[in-house]
C-alpha cells in the first residue's frame, strides 16, 4: 500500500517567470549546486513546444537517511527523478513527476498544478510513495514523505531566490 502526500507552496513571481525558469537549463544547474550534493547531475533537459522534461540524479547524503532505512539500503541512496512541465496557458501549468530509488526500493509518482494569483504563484503538489521493503515499507514511506516536505521547501526557497534575481 502506498502513502499519499500533498504540499503547497507560494512563489513570489509571475506564473510566466516561474514556467520560464523551469524551462531554463541554467536554473537546473544552479538548483543542483544550491541544494544538491556535488555528485548530483542533470541527466536530461529537453524543451519541445510548450513542455520541458528534466531528469536529474540525486545522491541522498547518508546523514539524511534514518538508521532504519540505512539497514535495508544496498548502498548509497540514489534517486533518479524525471519531471515534465507543460500546459502553460497564462493562468496555470502542470507538472508530472516520477522518482525511482536505485535498486528498485521505491517509487514516487506525483504531479502539481501551478496557478497564477496576481504577482505570485501557488503550486500544489500531490502524489504517492511506494517502498518495496517487506514489513518496513509503510514506516519507510512515512520517512520519505517527511524528507519530501523538507526537500520541496528547499526547492521553493531556491525558486524564489532565482526568480527574484531575474
Amino acid at each position: 500500500m502506498a502513502t499519499r502526500f500533498s504540499h503547497s507552496a507560494r512563489i513570489d513571481a509571475h506564473l510566466e517567470t516561474v514556467f520560464a525558469s523551469y524551462g531554463d537549463e541554467a536554473f537546473w544547474h544552479d538548483r543542483l549546486a544550491a541544494i544538491g550534493t556535488p555528485d548530483d547531475s542533470l541527466d536530461e533537459f529537453v524543451t519541445t513546444g510548450d513542455s520541458t522534461t528534466v531528469t536529474v540524479t540525486q545522491h541522498i547524503p547518508d546523514e539524511d537517511i534514518p538508521d532504519v532505512a540505512r539497514k535495508v539500503l544496498p548502498g548509497r541512496l540514489i534517486i533518479v527523478r524525471t519531471s515534465t512541465y507543460a500546459g502553460f496557458d497564462g493562468n496555470r501549468f502542470t507538472t508530472s513527476a516520477r522518482a525511482e530509488a536505485a535498486g528498485g526500493l521505491g517509487i514516487i509518482d506525483g504531479g502539481s498544478e501551478s496557478l497564477s494569483e496576481g504577482a505570485a504563484v501557488v503550486e500544489s503538489a500531490s502524489g504517492q510513495v511506494k517502498v518495496s521493503v517487506p514489513l518496513l515499507g509503510g514506516k519507510l514511506e512515512k520517512l520519505v514523505v517527511s524528507h519530501l516536505t523538507r526537500f520541496f521547501n528547499a526547492e521553493t526557497e531556491h525558486l524564489n531566490r532565482w526568480t527574484a534575481a531575474l
